[in-house]
């Protein structure tokens, strides 16, 4: 007897697996998850092989024509399945008499739109044009559910290799599942950015802990004794730029005063920065902020003018990621570099070693120095007790 969890439907030697129903015996089946089932029924299949009808499909999966139409339309436009006026639809063929040894690699960011991943994009492609590799650009957008699905996807297609930046997961069983079938395909990868609890595999990140470090040395250094530290969101990047900031207070002999720590655990920016706020409107005192990234740093920023308070005469501010706004912010602001080029050339280099079966170097958890960008808006308290002279006299 079946189970009446699965069912398996054969045709032609090939197998399509049904998807489970719940407790109400209704379909759980949307048309991506019809598509992996088509996904996986390609896999088996040879170049050119006929799929069944549409509307035999449509039977044995148990779902809707129309759902079945929109998984095969979106997989013809991604070149794994072409359609035949009259004929059917068919697996793609590769073109004929064409020879290619070039590696196809993967490269999985949560936002191209951010400089960060500009540059780290732009490292890669370095890295790999010297080998002749191609490189495909995908955008997670921090969605977990579509970073697996190019992860599925580019298995299937034949990918050499991936370079991936994790999305932040919930725990240590999301992060398995995200990379299960990842580790069965014995594919190359490597992560940049951030590691992930539960995968053994290279890591090529900047060093957060000592950015962190000399972010906050810095402002000690000018005078600063009061020094938050916010991030929206509580994860190993922020806790590692945390740390460093706690390791320069120590370090000067400057008290921990955990009030002045903002760790999120998933707060918008503004949000971030008005808790930051308040806590000073409630007497507790700040001359300096460190923030995890220059977005956060420009919102405080912002929202510090709104209140008539001034940068750095009044607080001083460093950032994080030196992204192009920094320079062209009034006052322009401090930041931390992170070597995004250079951690995307590193990465590249460690994929095309394990791609040529090279062992490994060992710890294979590489480090990438950050630098800090000195600008006015953390002027030092010196200079601005001669500014306020300078000020004095004039009058």
């Amino acid at each position: 007897e079946k189970s009446p969890c699965q069912t398996i439907i054969k045709n032609k030697g090939y197998a399509l697996r049904a998807l489970p129903r719940d407790k109400k015996g209704m379909h759980m089946l949307r048309y991506r998850e019809i598509k992996a089932q088509l996904m996986e029924l390609i896999a088996g299949m040879q170049n050119g092989d006929r799929l069944p009808s549409r509307t035999t499909l449509s039977k044995r999966l148990d779902s809707s024509r129309a759902t079945v139409d929109k998984a095969i339309r979106e997989l013809t436009e991604e070149g794994m399945l072409e359609s035949r006026f009259g004929s059917g639809t068919f697996v793609a063929r590769k073109l004929e008499g064409v020879v290619s040894n070039a590696e196809n690699w993967c490269l999985i960011v949560p936002d191209i739109s951010e400089g960060i991943y500009a540059g780290l994009a732009s490292g890669v492609e370095s890295g790999a044009s010297l080998r002749g590799a191609n490189v495909i650009l995908c955008n997670s957008e921090s969605n977990a559910e579509k970073q697996a699905e190019y992860i599925e996807r580019l298995i299937l297609a034949g990918i050499d290799g991936f370079i991936i930046v994790p999305v932040v997961a919930r725990n240590v069983l999301e992060n398995i599942g995200l990379y299960r079938s990842l580790c069965r395909s014995q594919i190359p990868f490597v992560f940049c950015n951030r590691d992930v609890e539960g995968i053994c595999a290279p890591i090529v990140k900047s060093n957060d802990y000592y950015g962190g470090y000399i972010a906050t040395g810095h402002l000690l250094q000018r005078g600063y004794q009061h020094i938050a530290f916010i991030a929206r969101q509580r994860y190993r990047t922020s806790i590692d730029r945390c740390q460093g900031y706690i390791s320069a207070l120590l370090q000067w002999n400057v008290p921990i005063d955990r009030q002045k720590i903002l760790l999120m655990e998933d707060s918008p920016i503004p949000q971030t920065c008005q808790a930051l706020l308040e806590r000073m409107d409630a007497g507790m005192a700040v001359d300096a902020v460190f923030c995890f990234n220059d977005y956060h740093a420009l919102e405080l920023l912002r929202q510090l003018r709104a209140r008539g308070m001034r940068v750095p005469e009044d607080i001083a501010i460093v950032g994080y990621d030196n992204i192009d706004l920094c320079a062209a912010a009034t006052p322009p602001l401090t930041s931390v570099v992170y070597k995004t080029y250079d951690v995307g050339k590193m990465a590249a280099r460690v994929l095309g070693k394990l791609l040529d079966g090279k062992p490994s170097d060992g710890f294979a958890y590489y480090l990438m120095q950050p630098e800090i960008v000195e600008r006015a808006s953390s002027a030092g308290q010196d200079e601005k007790r001669l500014r306020e002279n300078d000020k004095g006299e004039a009058v």
